[in-house]
């Protein structure tokens, strides 16, 4: 069971170094994708404003604490953490047992000279290392990289441990845009500055500052100038929301005990939970649940008759959001009573991670659908597609070769996206590669109506001036909505040409419809 603790919304995980590094060699021998992150007060402080970081990191395999606030924290919500774990200790760990025990290492970021510099490094200190790869591509952001060459690059070399230097969140927001081209790399590390510390470009504190935890002020007095803005903003931000997580979690009241019990209804699992939901618990409520998303239910927590939580069961309750979006399952809470679901605000877990509905009766009929789902009004020359739901892989790339054979056959889109409450920068490389091949000049055949969600998420990565955006769609007079059968295969076609037979048949539809 994975046993974490939830500090500002982030499942940490409760492991010293020697248990994670037996972690990452667990992950080596499933020999599939694990995203790993190595997370201070900063990530958590960017997590807050940035939806899409917050998700990653709940999503992710193993995060551990790279920074002794997190440590100090989560001491004070009663889940203490057992020691920091920082990427520049875990780095040089890990490169020891790579050699030892014949795992492949790519090295992917930092400045090149920096990383040529730690991979001589990491060959020197560790004989027999293997580190099969060394690139630093030129600054750009996400979705403008050669994200392409990079790939077939890391395919061709087959790491087991890819080291990513990019810094949070561009590192952590690349490995989880790729993730599916680096399915059969075992372990993805987000490893911020550590090349710059393994090349000794950047001096590491003394062993005593570093384990009373006070090594940010040897790094301050080497780097005010940048430093200072980015730790006063972390204690201004992480300081007042970790002392209401606290402060909320700790006036809970307790009864000393805790029950569940399970309902079935159709496929629906109702586990009523009662007493202290807290660390005591975890193990029994762990094995239950885990046995009836086996078993493909779609499990309701009736939350009415809990009294309290901890930073644990919060914890908990994340890990098991991600663990049913795996099993093709989804998870409600209903009948959260005020004080509980002021305990999930304050711990930056809102409704939008995990769906509250008002009654068991609501939560089985309007069960939550993960994915994007669109409407298709296309003319003979002008198309919109009206776009709702949450980003994700499998219905994102389907909705490009969409427009994409919309686009080849001449037909202008609005893609009205007001709908979409959760934007992702997979979604967003979706649109900039529309809107370069698809725009001469000052002429676009792609348009966007964007909310201000959207705009937000294209101002935060800096692209708002690279889309062409309008205040509404135009829907041509000739307008027909195409045939079911198009938008029910979506997902079934894997390959253009499919879709592309697909959209030609609903064209001709539309075409003798309206003749």
């Amino acid at each position: 069971m994975r046993q974490t603790v939830a500090i500002l919304g982030t499942p940490v995980d409760i492991l010293d170094m020697n248990q994670t590094l037996g972690r990452l060699e667990q992950f080596i021998q499933e020999r599939h994708f694990h995203q790993v992150a190595t997370a201070n007060t900063d990530f958590l402080v960017n997590a807050m404003s940035d939806p899409e970081l917050q998700h990653i990191l709940r999503n992710a395999d193993l995060v551990v604490p790279d920074g002794m606030p997190l440590v100090w924290a989560s001491r004070i919500m009663g889940s203490p953490l057992p020691e920091r774990v920082t990427g520049a200790d875990l780095v040089p760990r890990l490169a020891a047992l790579a050699a030892q025990k014949g795992y492949r290492i790519y090295m992917l970021g930092g400045r090149p000279e920096v990383a040529q510099c730690a991979k001589a490094k990491m060959e020197a200190d560790y004989p027999g290392i293997q580190i099969v790869g060394c690139t630093s591509p030129p600054p750009a952001s996400i979705i403008e990289m050669d994200g392409d060459a990079l790939l077939r690059d890391i395919e061709r070399a087959a790491p087991d441990i890819l080291l990513v230097a990019f810094g949070n969140p561009k590192q952590e927001k690349w490995i989880h845009m790729h993730r599916e081209r680096l399915r059969n790399v075992p372990v993805c590390i987000g490893v911020g500055g550590t090349f710059d510390f393994i090349a000794g470009e950047v001096p590491r504190a003394s062993a005593a500052l570093q384990k009373s935890g006070f090594e940010w002020m040897h790094r301050l007095a080497h780097n005010p100038r940048y430093l200072w803005k980015r730790y006063g903003r972390d204690l201004m931000h992480a300081g007042p929301s970790l002392w209401q997580q606290w402060r909320t979690l700790r006036k809970l009241p307790s009864v000393g005990k805790f029950s569940m019990c399970v309902k079935e209804v159709n496929d629906c699992a109702i586990l009523v939970l009662k007493g202290d939901f807290k660390s005591a618990a975890l193990s029994q409520f762990h094995a239950t649940t885990q046995d009836l998303l086996n078993d493909g239910a779609y499990l309701v927590l009736d939350l009415q008759e809990v009294v309290s939580l901890d930073a644990a069961s919060l914890g908990t309750l994340i890990n098991l959001q991600k663990r049913a979006i795996y099993c093709g399952r989804e998870i409600s809470l209903v009948n959260v009573p005020p004080r509980l679901a002021r305990a999930l605000r304050c711990s930056q877990i809102q409704e939008e991670f995990m769906p509250v509905a008002d009654s068991v009766a609501q939560a089985v009929v309007e069960r939550p659908q993960s994915g994007l789902s669109w409407r298709v009004q296309c003319g003979q020359e002008a198309a919109v597609i009206t776009v709702q739901g949450t980003s994700d892989q499998e219905t994102t790339a389907p909705l490009e070769r969409i427009c994409e054979c919309l686009l080849k056959d001449g037909i202008q889109i609005d893609i009205d996206v007001r709908g979409v409450s959760y934007i992702d920068t997979a979604l967003l490389a979706v649109f900039y590669r529309l809107q370069r091949l698809h725009t001469n000049g000052k002429s676009t055949r792609f348009r966007l109506v964007a909310g201000s969600r959207f705009v937000k998420a294209l101002t935060k990565e800096k692209l708002l001036d690279l889309f062409t955006l309008c205040e509404s769609p135009k829907v041509p007079h000739d307008a027909q909505d195409l045939p079911p059968f198009l938008l029910e295969t979506r997902n079934s076609h894997r390959n253009g040409g499919a879709d592309a037979a697909h959209l030609e048949s609903a064209r001709n539809f539309s075409v003798a419809s309206a003749s």
